[in-house]
């Protein structure tokens, strides 16, 4: 009888993780505009805008934000396993970004991302616009 659970416990873990990394997937789509706490008076906001495997960078005016320019694009894989979640970014222009990020928050209103680097970490912190 142990033996039958064991099996319908082995089918249905990949089921339940597939499904939460679809919906933390789906919690990523869209415009999030980067927190920045570097510079609270700069006069741009920064938007990275994650569509369905594409990532597209932003810098908008403040003062006017439909004055806008793309700063950069690339694409993006979110990698969700049981101990961890990933954003791995490829073939954005900046060498630094092009990384495996540590998923430290995602929900419907924020995230933040980690990256450890040689005498630090860089991190980001974004809240959903759209």
């Amino acid at each position: 009888m142990n033996k039958y659970y064991i099996i319908l416990l082995a089918l249905a873990l990949p089921l339940v993780f597939s499904s939460c990394s679809k919906d933390k997937e789906d919690l990523l789509q869209g415009t999030w505009e980067r927190v920045n706490v570097e510079n609270i008076n700069d006069p741009y906001s920064y938007e990275w805008v994650f569509n369905e495997g594409e990532l597209t960078m932003y810098r908008r005016l403040k003062s006017d934000p439909s004055v806008f320019n793309v700063t950069d694009r690339g694409f993006y894989l979110l990698e969700n396993t049981p101990l961890k979640t990933t954003l791995q970014l490829v073939e954005t222009s900046n060498e630094v970004w092009n990384e495996k990020w540590d998923v430290v928050k995602l929900d419907d209103g924020q995230l933040i991302i980690k990256l450890d680097i040689v005498g630090g970490i860089i991190m980001r912190e974004f809240v959903k616009k759209i």
